[in-house]
């Protein structure tokens, strides 16, 4: 049996409330993204963004949406794992 930790953020593995928890937290970027016309798609523990770039306003919308999950994930203090980033042209 482990010993007992504090938790500064996250959600407990294996925890019956983990999983509603974790729905929960990563629904608000889901819908902040979509306010901004931006596809978002979940599976697990992955969020994938859409977004078809015609124009500059298109890259000004894309950017704001790197800042807002960037933000959100500062505020939650979870990492961004940059080595699974990736763009599709």
């Amino acid at each position: 049996m482990s010993s007992v930790a504090s938790l500064l953020s996250g959600v407990i593995q294996g925890s019956g409330i983990g999983p509603v928890m974790f729905i929960v937290l990563i629904d608000q970027p889901a819908k902040l993204l979509e306010k901004r016309h931006i596809t978002a798609k979940l599976f697990a523990d992955d969020l994938k963004i859409y977004l078809k770039i015609i124009n500059t306003d298109d890259v000004a919308r894309l950017q704001e949406a790197l800042d807002l999950i960037t933000e959100l994930s500062c505020t939650w203090q979870l990492t961004v794992s940059v080595a699974k980033c990736s763009l599709l042209k």
